[in-house]
C-alpha cells in the first residue's frame, strides 16, 4: 500500500498521465531551474535538495529538468492516504492546493528515512506516513489561508480615510495606513487599490489637491501656507500638481472662487 524508493532521472522532459496513486517526491541531489506542472500549469522554478513535489491521483504531471535529479519517491495507495488524512482531521481534496514545489524539513527527513532506513515494524511505518500526511495537510491549510482574498472592509476603509484626511499636512506612510487597516502592507496596498480605484500614493495626492482647492477658494491664506497645510513639499510642487490634476493654476482657482462669490 506504500513504497519508498531512490530514483535517478537524467535531464529530460517527463510527462505522466494521472496515475491513480499519491506520489511524494523529495529532491535528494541536483539544484537548477526546471519547468514543473503539478496540476496548475507549467511553471519555471528553481529546485534544490529538500524540495517536495506532490502528485495526486487525478493529476497529470510534467517535469522538464535541465540537470539530472536524484529523488526519494514515496508512493501511497489513495485509500491509505485518505485513511491517514482522515485520522489527521482532513481530506485528500485539501491537498489540491499543493500544486508547486514546497519545503518542510520534517516531511523531507521522514521520506528519506522511509527510503534509506525503513522501519521493520509496520505500525512505525504507518505512524511515519501519518505524520507526513498530517504535515502536508497543515501546509495545504496554511497555503489556503494565505490565498484568501484580502478585503478592506467599510469600517477599515473609513478608518484609513479618516487618518489620511487628518494627517494630510504630515508625511503619511503606507506602513502606518496598513497598520491602521490591520493588514500586512502588501495585502493592504492591493486591497486599497481595489476599494478606492487608485494606488495609495495617487489617492493621497488627490486628497491633498482637493483640500488645497478648498482652501484656495474659501480662504485668504498665502499659497505657500496652503502648500504646507496640504502636505506638499513647497509651493511650486503644489502649483505643478494642482495645475496637472485640475487644469487650472492655484492662482486661477483662487480668482475663480472669488468671482463666484455673491
Amino acid at each position: 500500500m506504500a513504497t519508498a524508493a531512490r530514483m535517478f532521472f537524467p535531464a529530460g522532459d517527463y510527462h505522466h498521465p494521472p496515475t491513480g496513486i499519491v506520489q511524494l517526491r523529495v529532491i535528494r541531489g541536483g539544484s537548477s531551474y526546471a519547468e514543473i506542472d503539478l496540476g496548475a500549469g507549467l511553471r519555471r522554478v528553481f529546485t534544490r535538495p529538500g524540495d517536495l513535489l506532490l502528485s495526486l491521483p487525478h493529476r497529470a504531471t510534467r517535469f522538464k529538468i535541465e540537470e539530472p535529479r536524484e529523488l526519494t519517491m514515496i508512493t501511497v495507495d489513495p485509500s491509505l492516504a485518505r485513511e491517514l488524512l482522515m485520522s489527521a482531521g482532513g481530506t485528500i481534496d485539501e491537498l489540491d492546493i499543493l500544486d508547486r514545489p514546497m519545503r518542510d524539513p520534517l516531511v523531507a527527513e521522514l521520506c528519506r528515512r522511509l527510503e534509506s532506513d525503513p522501519p521493520a515494524n509496520g505500525v512505525v511505518r504507518e505512524w511515519a506516513l501519518g505524520l507526513i500526511f498530517a504535515n502536508l495537510l497543515r501546509l495545504g491549510r496554511a497555503y489556503r489561508r494565505r490565498q484568501k482574498p484580502n478585503v478592506l472592509t467599510s469600517a477599515r476603509f473609513d478608518r484609513v480615510l479618516a487618518a489620511i484626511d487628518a494627517e494630510l499636512e504630515g508625511k503619511l506612510s503606507v506602513d502606518r495606513l496598513a497598520e491602521l487597516s490591520g493588514m500586512p502592507r502588501r495585502a493592504f496596498t492591493a486591497a486599497f487599490r481595489e476599494a478606492a480605484g487608485l494606488p495609495v500614493h495617487q489617492f493621497v495626492l488627490r486628497r491633498r489637491v482637493d483640500r488645497a482647492v478648498q482652501l484656495l477658494e474659501n480662504s485668504d491664506l498665502p499659497l505657500a501656507e496652503i502648500a504646507h497645510l496640504t502636505g506638499f513639499t513647497h509651493q511650486a510642487h503644489m502649483n505643478r500638481v494642482v495645475s496637472r490634476l485640475k487644469g487650472l493654476s492655484p492662482g486661477r482657482l483662487r480668482s475663480r472662487g472669488r468671482d463666484e462669490e455673491p
